[in-house]
């Protein structure tokens, strides 16, 4: 069994396209989209300079810097909140109060803490 040999006749080609000619108005696009003179179509954007580049490249950089040092503030004040602890014994009667505040007020016992040590120091000047 042979195959078939196909010709280029076989295949259906589909006209060209007439391409719109540009308007007078819109002479970068022309000149940016107009063929050379060997027939090849010009680049569609105009390339940058090394400069504009170079500037382009140091101020992304600069941003993406800022941006760095903003995080890593972010994160190192995230820390700071928690960062200390106290360790306190209470007696029974202390914590049963700061228990019943705690439930009364809906806050953590924490909180109550944090509030009052805060009341207790800008009191007395701390």
């Amino acid at each position: 069994m042979s195959k078939a040999g196909l010709d280029l006749q076989d295949f259906s080609i589909a006209s060209r396209r007439t391409e719109p000619k540009p308007q007078a108005n819109s002479d970068t696009t022309a000149a940016a989209s107009a063929p050379t003179t060997d027939g090849t179509v010009g680049p569609m954007l105009p390339k940058p300079s090394k400069q504009q580049r170079r500037e382009t490249a140091e101020a992304r950089a600069i941003a993406q810097e800022d941006v760095r040092y903003s995080l890593k503030n972010l994160k190192r004040t995230k820390q700071r909140n928690v960062k200390f602890f106290i360790n306190i014994a209470l007696d029974y009667d202390l914590k049963a109060r700061l228990q019943r505040s705690a439930l009364e007020n809906d806050l953590k016992m924490t909180a109550v803490v944090k509030a009052a040590l805060d009341y207790y120091l800008t009191e007395n000047g701390y």
